[in-house]
């Protein structure tokens, strides 16, 4: 096995009810696991119907119909996995929509306990077909897995990730990959890396693996499959990362435009976790349109990733306006 690339496994998982027994035991067993049709069908392209929506008001010249419209000079900035994590994506129509949905916080509340919750403002992973243009295939998976969590300052369980599918998963579309089980390992990251953990400063929740890592090599990542509507959730100790399609993309048509991905990341944690401060911003960034990393106790504007630092040319998106929240989707905000 190569150990400059991991290739992951796609997989059928089991798929559970949301708040469910059995989805929490395998929650904590494996690290991971998948909510059975989080929303529905009807729910789930409401929500990609939105996101189109939210791309084309940006006002750089994006047309739903119309994948030549789609190019990096009109497409908002992304990250290496495919994500766009601002311009005011984290407040969009789309993203209050889905994070509002019952059975979403169900997952979360059941989790935690506890239904005093705050919301991540995340974005979303938006990924364009690569048949259409090579350049747009995110960073492969295996070379950058990790875990979100400060090895030393976060111990223990601290977050649980998700990510909701817009769209049904397939082994040419790629996805989430994770190594089930490796939630485990975190306690032994200190010790095992001692001097790369060193550089990592205390307030910055990413440790990267190094591929040569020998539990990567004995035990491959999986690309679990979701069907459209379908949420993951991932303890933040989980290694993980994201891959592109593990086969040859499909042919695009170009009379049926289509992403060859499109998932909601949410994240929710008690309020209890965050002080007045972080409330303070976060009720502030609803104005604002900022977007937010998936920790909901400290504060993150995703303004600062370096991509959107290095970006040129930011006033050309047209972001939208604060959105016009009801009393349960303020709950969220805190």
């Amino acid at each position: 096995m190569s150990h400059t690339q991991l290739t992951p496994v796609y997989t059928k998982v089991p798929r559970f009810a949301a708040g469910s027994k059995e989805s929490l035991e395998h929650l904590e067993s494996e690290g991971f696991v998948v909510i059975k049709g989080a929303l529905s069908p009807t729910e789930a392209k409401h929500a990609l119907d939105l996101t189109w929506e939210y791309l084309e008001q940006l006002g750089t010249g994006i047309k739903r119909n119309d994948m030549a419209t789609w190019g990096d000079d009109r497409w908002p900035i992304v990250t290496s996995g495919g994500i766009v994590p601002a311009l005011g994506i984290g407040h969009s129509e789309a993203q209050w929509f889905t994070r509002s949905r019952h059975s979403i916080k169900t997952a979360f509340a059941s989790i935690w306990n506890d239904d005093d919750l705050l919301s991540s403002f995340d974005g979303m992973a938006l990924w364009r077909p690569t048949d259409i243009d090579p350049e747009w295939e995110t960073t492969r998976g295996g070379s950058w897995l990790h875990v979100d969590q400060h090895p030393i300052t976060r111990p223990g369980m601290q977050c649980v990730q998700g990510a909701i599918s817009l769209l049904p998963t397939s082994p040419a579309a790629g996805g989430n990959i994770l190594i089930p089980g490796s939630h485990k390992w975190f306690t032994t990251i200190p010790k095992t890396y001692a001097d790369r953990l060193g550089k990592l400063p205390e307030w910055l929740d990413h440790f990267r693996f190094p591929v040569d890592d020998p539990r990567l090599q004995e035990t491959p990542p999986i690309m679990a499959h979701m069907e459209s509507g379908d949420m993951m959730l991932w303890d933040s100790r989980t290694v993980h990362c994201s891959s592109p399609g593990l086969e040859p993309a499909a042919t695009s048509d170009p009379s049926e435009p289509s992403l060859i991905r499109a998932a909601s990341l949410v994240c929710m944690m008690p309020k209890s976790k965050a002080n007045d401060g972080v409330i303070a911003k976060r009720r502030a960034a609803v104005d604002t349109v900022t977007s937010t990393t998936n920790w909901s106790d400290r504060f993150f504007s995703t303004d600062q990733y370096p991509e959107m630092l290095a970006a040129e040319n930011l006033s050309r998106f047209k972001l939208p306006p604060p959105p016009k929240l009801t009393k349960d989707q303020l709950a969220l905000v805190g």
